[in-house]
């Protein structure tokens, strides 16, 4: 009989361990097209409002479409046309975290123009909410600058020894040492939320993106190690909120989700003039500056956005230039609430409607 109920415990035990590591169920959509490449692509099944806003955002931000809404095929819109070898020809992912507080996806493509360009993004998510994870949503205000400034410091010493060697070189690179003394003049200005964040069992691991604009100088990166940094928990700890403590599990700590007036990256949801139901994607936050994107729910076609950010925080999101299509380029004029949403209004360069979005 013990040795039974030894046998069932370590059965429940197993159970348990694999349901919080596949927190959600993936259902990969895989296709090959012949003139183009291989596409693999994660999608969440279930109907909670998480994995909603999860398909959502990654749909819309890699594959230019809302979740249901394509035709033939959901990378319909990104692939290369017929007759054309523009567009993505090649795109992977792989879960990295997938339990009851996070779901961690890495998205990675090759997209052919006159050249061949790679990108990769780590998306990390709140399995509860949907709700996308950044840096500084784990720390206190004074636990990020102080972080912010070991993280530069660390950087800028690997970045002088690199620039040192490339100086030294017999073979040294007038364009590469030009750039990477730029970089170095501007490595104060580092954004710790515009890094790729990797959870991983001892830490968290930040990674910058190159400042050389450059995929040929990239490569030779990658042998550096210039700007990735590992902040064990141990690093962590004293600056952690309690958000962070959380999901870190350092301690035991509550669910408490911080709450900011700041734009955030994500997805909002809303309508124009309380009739037309709309969604936006802002998927990229720079100082004064931020891109995004928003669909028509009905039809599913995306509208690309330029953003700028006031001084007084309002926001101001004018469709990007499209010289194939002459008309007036549609606008928002918005305010962040206290919980985050957005107000103000939306224009088509005729007529100006109320919009909310959440």
């Amino acid at each position: 009989m013990a040795i039974i109920k030894s046998f069932t415990a370590l059965l429940l035990l197993t159970f348990s361990i694999q349901a919080e590591a596949q927190y959600f169920k993936v259902s990969p959509i895989k296709e090959t097209f012949e003139q183009s490449g291989e596409y693999d692509f994660p999608v969440l099944t279930g109907k909670t409002p998480a994995q909603n806003l999860i398909n959502t955002f990654l749909q819309g931000k890699e594959l230019d479409i809302l979740p249901g809404k394509q035709k033939i095929s959901i990378f319909e819109n990104v692939r290369p046309k017929k007759g054309s070898n523009q567009g993505v020809t090649i795109l992977t992912y792989e879960v990295l975290v997938n339990t009851p507080k996070l779901f961690s996806v890495e998205i990675n493509s090759e997209y052919t123009s006159a050249s061949l360009n790679t990108h990769s993004a780590i998306n990390n998510f709140d399995s509860q909410t949907g709700r996308l994870i950044q840096f500084n949503d784990l720390v206190t205000k004074e636990g990020y600058e102080a972080i912010r400034q070991f993280i530069i410091k660390s950087r800028k010493t690997r970045l002088s020894s690199y620039l040192k060697s490339l100086k030294s070189s017999a073979n040294k690179d007038e364009s590469l040492i030009t750039t990477y003394s730029s970089c170095l003049l501007e490595q104060d200005k580092d954004n710790l939320n515009l890094d790729d964040l990797k959870f991983q069992k001892n830490g968290l691991l930040l990674i910058r993106r190159s400042c050389s604009g450059s995929h040929y100088f990239q490569a030779l990166e990658g042998k550096t190690d210039i700007y990735s940094n590992l902040l064990t928990h141990k690093f962590l700890e004293p600056y952690l909120n309690e958000y962070g403590k959380y999901l870190l599990a350092v301690t035991e700590s509550k669910r408490i989700v911080p709450q900011s007036q700041v734009l955030r990256k994500g997805v909002f949801k809303g309508k124009i003039n309380q009739l037309y139901p709309i969604t936006l994607l802002v998927t990229y936050i720079g100082e004064d500056s931020f891109q995004a994107s928003y669909f028509y729910d009905k039809y599913g076609k995306k509208t690309e956005l330029r953003g700028t950010i006031n001084q007084d925080s309002s926001l101001l999101l004018k469709e990007a230039p499209n010289y194939d299509v002459p008309k007036k380029p549609e606008s928002f004029k918005l305010k962040i609430q206290k919980d985050g949403s957005l107000t103000g209004s939306w224009n088509d360069g005729k007529n100006t409607y109320p919009v909310e979005l959440k």
